[in-house]
């Protein structure tokens, strides 16, 4: 089957976050979240997705209150995790996801479209691959394999 004919029903389902690398212009790769980042992709059949993303052993913060934190403390979980979610829709002549955004952790992101082109590996992982984008002052493509748990 070709991957611009996938099915959108291949997508549906809770995918988990293997590795996410960004190979910059020179060649040099960088790693967000770590070597070994955690996440959770989900798409569902009536058109969301959710995408929750964290480097491993972020640092609790001195209290429990969800909503309070020194500054660098809030500095420091926002540096270690990446949200977004909102409705997702297939091109129809491409194998691309775009994603619509509507609740972010960035309020930059909130109203944009994330376009993602995808590729299946075997029945169980999808590669996300972004368009050239500007991060940490780097300039690269961002790629993230995500293994399907549902």
């Amino acid at each position: 089957m070709s991957q611009a004919v996938v099915p959108r029903e291949r997508l549906i389902g809770t995918w988990r976050l293997k590795s996410w690398v960004v190979r910059e212009d020179g060649g040099r790769e960088t790693r967000p979240l770590g070597d070994a980042p955690e996440g959770l992709l989900t798409y569902t059949a009536d058109g969301y997705m959710f995408a929750l993303l964290m480097a491993p052993g972020r640092k609790p913060h001195a209290k429990d209150d969800p909503m309070g934190g020194t500054p660098a403390e809030a500095q420091a979980s926002m540096a270690g995790f990446h949200s977004y979610s909102g409705r997702y829709r297939l091109e129809a002549n491409e194998p691309v996801v775009v994603h619509s955004v509507e609740l972010a952790l960035l309020p930059n992101m909130i109203g944009t479209e994330q376009r993602r082109f995808y590729r299946f590996e075997g029945e169980r992982r999808v590669v996300l691959r972004t368009p050239p984008i500007t991060r940490k002052g780097a300039y690269g493509v961002a790629e993230l394999v995500w293994e399907k748990q549902s």
